[in-house]
Parts: structure tokens; C-alpha cells; sequence
């Protein structure tokens, strides 16, 4: 590439200092060498911050910004706070826990340079990789689709039913990112928000070579339980008229009934549902949960459903 466009790499930190001199190694390893990097750390309690300024010092000669946080703000705004720094005709996401390969970026901006206007991102799949970088034999998409062949094109459908896109695989176009206003802050992860609001007006390319490693551990599994459900539900509730999205806010509803957590957002969502189901009147009428089951078990017996 003659003109080579700037990249702005955003970098999040939480708690993350085994990690992060090989992540950030994984940066200055690229073969592709025009890039900047905005490092966020998100109030870590560990030693993440005095290793980032360590890395930092030994590497004067790269572009580097590093944002400090005196409190925890989340993904959403501190990605949105990098977005604001960045110069980049692109964006490349990566968390201090998580590696690219070398030739990640030159490979994908080579892509987006030759693009269309429609395609907003180029991704592929990812290596997953445990606590000591080593690579496990299955990937990332097949992890969520067993049977699944990529192609370049509309994801929205696909990524209704789940989100099997690795973050820190895409190269995003910055400039249609800044337009639709970055990351939704009311969230409490982003991307899959992000593909969803992506995929309805823009394509996807895929590319077929594994970009970057993506590490299974301890402290990334924040996305389970009770807090995945919550966060879910706020993403699923932006597109609930699509029939198969209806079909999992009830799951969500019904099982925070079951455990006892039903918040009041459901609650509202299910008043303003409009033909309710047998589930959702139970629900409201708020029903003891001996009795809730039991009437669903019988229904089950009865009506097969």
C-alpha cells in the first residue's frame, strides 16, 4: 500500500497484568507499522497500571496515549473516551488479555482499503487460548456455531440468534463508528451491541485466516449468569419486533422470575408487550413460584407446550 492510513488501536485494561506485555508485544509485532495506541485502564486493583507505564517507557518510540481511571467506568465508556482520541481512518479493539497476529492489520486494512462503502468491518475467526497462551484445538465461531459457513455479506439475522463474532478480530471504519455515536454506554459489554447496530445497515466481510487469539481465564468470565442475562436483555430489547428476539427476552424474563430476579425493566417490558402470553400473565399477577411451575409442568403434559 502506497498511502498507508493511520490506525488507532484501543487498548482496555482491568486487573490484567499477567497479560499485558504480550498483548501489547502482539501490537508492536505488527508488520504493519503505521498505527497509534490509546491504552485505557479501567481503575485495575492489581499491578496493570505500573506495567503498562513500565512497557511504555521501554517503547518511547511508538505512538502512545494511556488514559487512567480513578473509578471504574465500564467497556462502553472507556472505549468511548479512546474513540474521542483516535485519529485512526480505522479501528482495531483489543483487550490487554487477548493477542493479534503479526500480520493482523496489514492483512485486514489491505481489505478495507479495497472496499466498499457498505462494508463496514472485515473479521475472522479467532485461536482460543488458556491462561499460559496456549492454543486450544477448537476456535472461536465454532464455539458458538458448529456448523456454519462465513462468507462475506449481512449478519444481522445470524447474529440475532447469538454473537459469535470475536471482538478483537474486526478492523472497524472509524468514520461510520463516530457516526452512529460509538458504544451505547448504558451497556455493560460491547460488542455484540455493536455488530447488531453494525449488521442492520452495513455488511461484513469475512476473512477466512485466523487474525488474533482470544484467552479463555479466570477474570473473563463476567459475561455469565445472572449479569449476562441483564446485559442481554438490554441489548435484545432495542430490537424486540423481530420474532426471534421476542422469543428470548421471554427466556430472560422467565428464568429471572424462576430465580427470583426479576427486575422492574421486565416487568415494564412485559406491560408493554401487548398480546401476552400465558407465561407473561402469570407473570404480572406475579404469581408464587410453587404455583408457577406447577401450572407450567401441567400445561406442558396437556398442551405439549
Amino acid at each position: 500500500m502506497e498511502n498507508n492510513p493511520l490506525i488507532s488501536i484501543l487498548c482496555l485494561c482491568y486487573n490484567q497484568e499477567k497479560f499485558i506485555v504480550e498483548s501489547l508485544e502482539s501490537i508492536k509485532a505488527q508488520t504493519y507499522k503505521n498505527f497509534e495506541i490509546l491504552i485505557c485502564d479501567d481503575y485495575s486493583k492489581d499491578k496493570s497500571v505500573n506495567i503498562i507505564n513500565e512497557w511504555f517507557g521501554n517503547n518511547r518510540d511508538l505512538n502512545v496515549q494511556f488514559l487512567i481511571h480513578t473509578e471504574n467506568k465500564g467497556i462502553c465508556k472507556s472505549l468511548n473516551e479512546l474513540l474521542a482520541l483516535s485519529n485512526g481512518k480505522y479501528l482495531q479493539i483489543l483487550a490487554l488479555d487477548d493477542l493479534l497476529e503479526k500480520d493482523k492489520i496489514e492483512r485486514h486494512v489491505a481489505i478495507l482499503e479495497k472496499s466498499n462503502y457498505n462494508e463496514v468491518m472485515v473479521f475472522s475467526d479467532a485461536y482460543l487460548i488458556d491462561k499460559d497462551s496456549k492454543r486450544f484445538q477448537n476456535t472461536f465461531i465454532p464455539y458458538h456455531y458448529k456448523f456454519l459457513s462465513l462468507e462475506t455479506g449481512n449478519y444481522y439475522n445470524l447474529l440475532l440468534a447469538d454473537n459469535m463474532i470475536p471482538a478483537m478480530s474486526g478492523l472497524m471504519k472509524s468514520s461510520i463508528i463516530k457516526s452512529i455515536g460509538g458504544w451505547d454506554e448504558n451497556l455493560t459489554f460491547e460488542d455484540y451491541d455493536m455488530w447488531l447496530r453494525l449488521s442492520k445497515n452495513f455488511d461484513f466481510i469475512y476473512d477466512k485466516i485466523n487474525s488474533c487469539s482470544y484467552r479463555l481465564h479466570g477474570s473473563n468470565s463476567h459475561k455469565k449468569g445472572n449479569f449476562l442475562s441483564l446485559s442481554l436483555f438490554d441489548i435484545y430489547i432495542k430490537h424486540k419486533e423481530e420474532p426471534s428476539i421476542k422469543k428470548k427476552l421471554l427466556q430472560i424474563v422467565d428464568a429471572a422470575y424462576l430465580q427470583g430476579n426479576l427486575a422492574e425493566k421486565h416487568k415494564t417490558y412485559l406491560l408493554h408487550n401487548g398480546n401476552k402470553t400465558f407465561k407473561e400473565k402469570l407473570i404480572l399477577r406475579d404469581t408464587n413460584l410453587s404455583i408457577y411451575s406447577f401450572i407450567l409442568s401441567m400445561r406442558k403434559i396437556f398442551y405439549g407446550y
